[in-house]
């Protein structure tokens, strides 16, 4: 009887745990699968985590070529300021050279005057040697005509001594016949004071020969003594061409040292503005580096925030997920470890961590310290500045 009254309620009872049952299995899977869509989530988390941690190994490195190329941009500044001053130096000896070359033409100029004053000298040197050599051409005609003279001369003195040998000669066939005809004395007499007359007449024929002789030696010595004088001028003239040559070699010389000066200075002056031009295209390289540098900084700076935003969304996407899975959550801790005592700085956290600032801010959490105690301790965040925590 009693059996027959329990068995309803056994029955019953045996539904409604089969319900309870196949209710926990359904509830079983979908904490289950709460629990897997949380590891993705995580999953995804971490991965954003090291997105980020790599950006901003980026942007670290990116910092630190921007800190380089400053610095490279400042020494190149420097040296674009130090090759100004080179330039402004070089300037100064360009006015410098420029002011020693004007009396360098000055004098310049007053060498090819006394090139042009030593060349007429040197004309009136060539003409007056070409007077000179003329003038020793006549004395050269004259003493071929003393020559000519004088061998004349020498004729007339071997005609004169070839008759003075035949009036010798006639004298001793003479005095012969006369040791023969001394009985002809008077004619004898007679043709021997002619002979005597002739004799006189061929004695004063051979002075005044040799009288001539004397003049024409005298005449020669003359000849030579003027072309002594001659040539002592001729050397003169020479010796004065030699020594307008050298003049005006050494005028050439001057000419073509101030003329290399002045080349040695455009030259200067050229290669100054090649490298004031070099200078000032380097100067526009850097600006050119630093303005793509500064781009490229402020790229890394918008991918960090683009990560930073990814990675917060990230974990609102994880915070609401949590949020909405709160009911299949396991067990709330008991109020000992909720009331677990540890040191914390609020502000702190937030200001190091915007993303938990940001699910404070949207009211997914109630403060810091909650996330810390959720989820900071188990993803290994500080709670407080590095030199709180060591004291």
């Amino acid at each position: 009887m009693l059996e027959r009254v329990l068995r309803p309620a056994k029955r019953q009872i045996e539904a409604e745990r089969d319900d309870y049952r196949a209710e926990y299995e359904r509830l079983s899977a979908l904490i289950g699968r709460a629990e897997y869509e949380r590891v993705l989530l995580q999953r995804h988390a971490d991965a954003a985590v090291a997105e980020a941690a790599k950006l901003r190994a980026e942007w670290d490195a990116h910092a630190a070529a921007r800190v380089a190329a400053e610095a490279a941009a400042g020494q190149a500044l420097a040296d674009a300021v130090a090759m100004r001053a080179g330039w402004d130096e070089h300037l100064a000896a360009r006015e410098a050279a420029e002011a020693r070359i004007a009396p360098a033409e000055a004098r310049a100029q007053a060498a090819t005057a006394e090139v042009a004053r030593m060349r007429a000298g040197w004309d009136d040197h060539l003409a007056a040697r070409q007077a000179a050599e003329e003038e020793i051409a006549s004395l050269r005609a004259e003493w071929q005509a003393h020559l000519a003279a004088r061998q004349a001369a020498e004729e007339a003195r071997k005609t004169a001594e070839s008759r003075f040998n035949e009036l010798r000669a006639a004298a001793l066939r003479v005095r012969t016949e006369r040791d023969a005809l001394l009985k002809a004395r008077q004619e004898t007499e007679t043709r021997a004071a002619e002979a005597a007359a002739l004799a006189e007449q061929h004695r004063a024929a051979r002075e005044a020969a040799e009288a001539e002789a004397a003049n024409l030696r005298a005449e020669r010595d003359a000849a030579r003594q003027a072309e002594a004088a001659a040539e002592a001028r001729a050397a003169e003239a020479t010796a004065l061409a030699e020594g307008h040559r050298a003049a005006r070699e050494a005028a050439e010389a001057e000419a073509a040292s101030l003329r290399a000066a002045c080349d040695a200075a455009n030259a200067a002056r050229d290669n100054a503005q090649a490298e004031a031009h070099s200078a000032v295209a380097a100067l526009d390289r850097l600006e050119a580096d630093h303005a793509s540098l500064t781009a490229a900084r402020n790229e890394a700076e918008d991918a960090r925030n683009h990560a930073q935003e990814s990675v917060m969304m990230l974990q609102i996407q994880l915070l609401r997920l949590r949020a909405e899975t709160g009911r299949l959550a396991p067990p709330e801790p008991d109020a000992e470890e909720a009331e677990e005592e540890f040191a914390f700085d609020e502000a702190w956290y937030l200001q190091k961590y915007p993303d938990v600032q940001a699910a404070v801010k949207a009211e997914q959490l109630p403060s810091g310290r909650e996330h810390y105690r959720r989820h900071g301790r188990a993803e290994g965040r500080q709670p407080v500045p590095a030199p709180a925590l060591t004291a």
